[in-house]
């Protein structure tokens, strides 16, 4: 399906070999809960889409055309998961592509991982060995250059101690893990104080990462977004990962730093808990 501005593809199973996505992950990405019928924070994963736009200069699809093709896609699905994916375009191979190049927006719909990120789900996390570059222009949004993250996942499926996930760090500071954004938990003088890592050179600003920080500093906790070294981590009494798509994990363990899941805890996030 094809509009002035975009051509558009639903539930599509093959893509074409001239697509810049494919050949240079010239594009972008949202990942998106389905939830009883709702599309979860749909406005704020087109406001990222939007910013990865400006970025890397290619037009903004608006959330009116998003929506609309997003229930398309979704159907008679009450929960899954919707991955939209826009696309520089199609062109002959090179870098350099034609100004009037009309971007691909692919919507695609997906089943939901059996995966229970529950209070009693034993999570155990140890750090990555490989240790991603930096790169400022492209750090916080869903690019679709995700190589960074391929060889880490590739790292944690060969390792043979059952770990569940890999903490990514750079320059001694811990940024999120494989696929979610981390919060550290403490209390002190009996009222708990949250952190969690400063995105900068590296890394996403998950969707769910600033719901949680709003969320909490409404209900009047002190949140610090903060560098945080793998040598902090001892400081702190509990821990979770966050993404849009799972909500909340609770962490037991990261490397030997063992954390508590005290139901205080679960009573203040709730409503992130899938």
């Amino acid at each position: 399906m094809t509009n002035s501005k975009f051509n558009i593809f639903i539930n599509k199973k093959t893509i074409s070999i001239n697509d810049r996505a494919f050949n240079y992950g010239d594009g972008l990405f949202e990942t998106i809960l389905v939830k009883n019928n709702k599309i979860i924070y749909l406005k704020e994963h087109v406001k990222r889409l939007h910013k990865g736009c400006d970025i890397i200069c290619i037009n903004k699809p608006t959330l009116s055309l998003i929506k609309r093709n997003a229930e398309i896609a979704i159907g008679n699905r009450k929960n899954c998961i919707l991955k939209i994916i826009l696309s520089r375009g199609s062109c002959d191979f090179g870098y350099q592509y034609p100004k009037d190049l009309i971007p691909n927006l692919y919507f695609i719909r997906t089943i939901i991982s059996s995966d229970k990120g529950n209070m009693t789900e034993s999570v155990d996390v140890a750090y990555a060995n490989y240790k991603p570059l930096g790169n400022n222009n492209l750090s916080k949004i869903k690019h679709l250059n995700r190589l960074d993250q391929c060889l880490i996942a590739n790292e944690l499926q060969n390792i043979k101690n059952g770990y569940n996930d890999l903490v990514i760090t750079q320059n001694k500071n811990i940024i999120e893990t494989l696929s979610s954004n981390l919060f550290f938990a403490k209390e002190i003088k009996k009222q708990y104080v949250f952190d969690t890592p400063l995105i900068s050179d590296f890394g996403i600003k998950g969707v769910m990462r600033e719901k949680i920080i709003q969320s909490l500093e409404k209900k009047g906790y002190k949140i610090n977004i903060k560098n945080i070294e793998a040598s902090d981590v001892k400081k702190y009494t509990s821990c979770f990962k966050v993404n849009s798509v799972k909500g909340i994990i609770f962490i037991d363990r990261i490397g030997k730093n063992k954390f508590s899941k005290p139901e205080i805890l679960y009573n203040i996030l709730k409503s992130f808990i899938y």
